[in-house]
């Protein structure tokens, strides 16, 4: 700390030697960063590349099914599909009031956006469709689909 102050004696503001005195300033935390970094290891910069975040995905990858009830699983059609980035997975509920409810997982492109969240009377009497979707990889797969999907 002494050399440091040594290195002040004579800088003041307004001083004809000022741009000298900050040159000798800057040498001296040079010297002190060397000699610090040689005694502790390494020589520490600031990293001119902060880390960047990693890649989205190029495809999302979604579960696949035609026809699929709670109790007895997929019935019909048990894939995956893949879809490029922007798209998303979703899975259709098609209901009755008797508490009936079967379900079609699969991909929507980015174009199909629109049937993402909605409800409508199904073209069957008595039964209604009810639509969600998600977009991270297997979110309308039946293990993770509660999680996702609510």
């Amino acid at each position: 700390m002494k050399a440091l102050t040594a290195g002040c004696a004579g800088c003041r503001i307004g001083a004809p030697g000022l741009p000298q005195c900050f040159a000798n300033l800057c040498k001296m935390r040079f010297t002190v960063l060397v000699t610090v970094s040689l005694v502790l290891g390494k020589l520490v910069l600031p990293n001119p590349n902060p880390p960047q975040p990693p890649p989205l995905p190029k495809y999302l990858r979604c579960y696949r099914c035609l026809f699929e009830t709670k109790e007895l699983g997929c019935l019909l059609g048990s894939d995956i599909c893949l879809m490029p980035e922007g798209s998303s997975c979703i899975t259709l509920h098609i209901r009755n009031t008797s508490g009936s409810d079967i379900m079609v997982s699969d991909c929507r492109r980015r174009e199909q956006m629109g049937d993402c969240a909605y409800t409508r009377p199904a073209p069957v009497f008595g039964f209604w469709i009810f639509s969600h979707c998600c977009f991270v990889n297997f979110c309308n797969d039946p293990q993770n689909r509660e999680s996702y999907l609510q």
